[in-house]
């Protein structure tokens, strides 16, 4: 089977687990006896140990150690949720999270998407169809992460025990996946100099968008709902589903609108908007005006996940994707990794509204920074 099909199950897979997790880890938590300020240090231990790892490792193996890699933090992911699911004390409920770097969001700036955007960028040198397969590759993930959030429906358990077995079939999935042949002895040293000051600048620029977007994780909107409007977690399911299947299928229209104005004007024009919805959701004391907003919100707000990964992955070498993607991912996590605790605690005390304006303001400065910096890099065609 083809390399593409074979990512795109792998990424669906992994969806579906992040999809049950971003609604649910930080009430699975809350109600195993951790205080939210605890449980949101988690979901920041979580990211930040993945981060590091993804940092560490990204920057210094390219493809020759890709499917090992990809096959350790499978079992890492399966172990977590394993853990998650047959512990009963909070603590180990907490250690399991962090194991499975569980607080990722359904976007997935992990490992994983280090190593498997740069075999998706190998499989074709055309731009629109690389576009095109980045779509596809995101479309997968929302689309399995709204199916994930459907399941907690049914019930959390259900959720958690299909998370398990997908993330296991995933693992296997890894086994049939061939790497490619670019990138095969990089080391950190053989990086060129214009790809490591790429590097550097979508590195400091995505950290600052990954600190707004860590104020509004999903894990934090699922919560933010709960404490404000007294949802359920059935109900809470029913919302997220919406949200992850809006955000499906706006991604599939990015080539098309990319291929009109380009990929970064694609990523500035779409999420500028979008922040501004955000910050617009606490401020409507109405549960149905503040789901308006926020689906209003996601029909915008992720459309830079797939231009941004095709761009990125457009401007520099082959050989070198691994350790730019590599070292992007880890920087927009670490930086996300800082805010989600303080957001959790301003949510438990009344449902702050300050966790949205200070994300959505901070992702705007991001927005036109990110366009003054490479308004004049074109994607090679």
């Amino acid at each position: 089977m083809e390399r593409r099909y074979l990512l795109l199950a792998t990424r669906t897979f992994r969806g579906f687990a992040y999809g049950v997790f971003s609604v649910i880890l930080l009430l699975l938590l809350i109600n195993s006896g951790l205080e939210p300020l605890y449980a949101g240090l988690v979901v920041t231990v979580s990211i930040l140990l993945n981060s590091f790892l993804t940092f560490t490792i990204a920057r210094r193996y390219g493809h020759e150690r890709a499917k090992q890699l990809l096959l350790l933090f499978s079992a890492l992911l399966t172990a977590g949720i394993g853990g998650i699911y047959f512990s009963n004390l909070g603590i180990l409920k907490a250690v399991s999270a962090i194991v499975g770097s569980l607080g990722a969001n359904p976007s997935d700036n992990t490992l994983f998407s280090s190593y498997e955007q740069p075999i998706i960028s190998g499989i074709t040198e055309n731009q629109h169809s690389r576009n095109k397969l980045f779509s596809f590759y995101t479309f997968a993930g929302y689309s399995s992460s709204s199916v994930g959030a459907a399941s907690l429906v049914i019930g959390a358990s259900f959720s958690i025990i299909a998370s398990f077995f997908l993330s296991f079939l995933m693992l296997i999935t890894y086994l049939f996946i061939p790497v490619g042949r670019s990138g095969l002895n990089q080391t950190k040293r053989n990086v060129k100099q214009s790809s490591r000051i790429v590097a550097r600048d979508v590195s400091l620029l995505f950290s600052l968008d990954a600190i707004g977007g860590g104020f509004v994780l999903q894990s934090l909107l699922s919560y933010w709902f709960k404490v404000r409007y007294g949802l359920d977690l059935a109900q809470l399911g029913y919302l997220f589903v919406a949200v992850d299947v809006i955000t499906a299928f706006s991604v599939l229209i990015t080539p098309m609108i990319s291929r009109r104005i380009g990929l970064l004007r694609t990523m500035v024009f779409t999420h500028l908007p979008s922040n501004v919805l955000l910050m617009m959701i606490p401020l409507i004391p109405n549960l149905y005006a503040a789901i308006t907003l926020l689906l209003l919100r996601q029909c915008l707000s992720q459309m830079d996940v797939p231009t941004r990964q095709s761009y990125i992955n457009s401007i520099v070498a082959s050989e070198d994707r691994s350790y730019v993607v590599g070292s992007s991912n880890a920087s927009r996590s670490v930086s996300q990794a800082s805010t989600p605790y303080i957001s959790s605690y301003l949510i438990s005390l009344g449902a702050s509204s300050i966790p949205f304006i200070a994300g959505g303001s901070i992702k705007i400065v991001y927005d036109l920074l990110l366009y003054r910096r490479f308004k004049a890099v074109k994607e090679h065609y």
